[in-house]
């Protein structure tokens, strides 16, 4: 996988890159990026980078839009806007109110995502059942579809010092590619609902990669298989 600028790049000409960051001491989230109608589409925008790393992107767009993909992935929005104030910030419809109330000293507004207008080969859904909203993006690339699914499916390299060490460790949410399953506990109302929707995607448009909102990419021969079985958790 190369890099630039600390962006890991998946697919150049669809404009998938990533990178993690650091949203609190010891906690980690994950950036994607892919292009759009008119510019990029940043999902998680991430907190704390520098203006060289999101200077960076413009070698590969304009900066558009920025997806909020639930009521908790939205800590970068201020700064993203601050250095990108054309963007326009888009989240789940359920999930507006809560994030503006969340950015009122910011004065940020929330369109729902699915007033944003993206390519063909990209497809950008809310995912039902969940209370706190929740997105599933997928780019249609050379190599099969880039998948990057929020807080469901995750690839943390590491866990948390006991005792949140034994949450994770206890419903085999970490380490490694796994369903999120303390994220689903809580946040999913209809996990039956979710279930479905989901793999039915899977086998509609099965995952060649999988850009998740905590971890790096993950990258495999038999990726769909995995998120599969997985997915079946729910």
């Amino acid at each position: 996988m190369k890099t630039h600028e600390g962006w890991n790049v998946v697919d150049e000409s669809a404009g998938v890159l990533w990178r993690e960051y650091e949203f609190t001491r010891g906690a980690r989230a994950t950036t994607m990026v892919f292009r759009g109608v008119d510019g990029l589409v940043v999902l998680s925008p991430g907190k704390g980078l520098d203006a060289r790393a999101l200077d960076a992107l413009r070698e590969h767009g304009e900066v558009r839009a920025l997806i909020a993909n639930n009521t908790w992935h939205h800590l970068g929005q201020p700064e993203w806007r601050a250095r990108f104030p054309d963007a326009v910030s888009y989240a789940p419809s359920v999930a507006c109110a809560t994030l503006e109330k969340k950015q009122k000293k910011n004065g940020i507004a929330f369109r729902p995502v699915s007033e944003l207008a993206v390519p063909e080969h990209v497809r950008c859904e809310e995912m039902p059942a969940w209370k706190t909203g929740e997105v599933l993006v997928r780019v249609g690339t050379k190599r099969g579809a880039v998948w990057s699914g929020g807080d469901m499916l995750i690839n943390m390299q590491g866990v948390p010092p006991a005792p949140i060490r034994w949450l994770f460790t206890g419903t085999d949410s970490a380490p490694g590619f796994r369903l999120f399953k303390l994220a689903t506990w809580h946040a999913v109302k209809d996990k039956k609902a979710l279930r479905a929707w989901a793999l039915e995607r899977v086998a509609s448009d099965p995952p060649a990669a999988v850009v998740p909102a905590h971890g790096p990419a993950f990258e495999a021969d038999d990726v769909a298989a995995l998120a599969k079985t997985q997915l079946e958790r729910l």
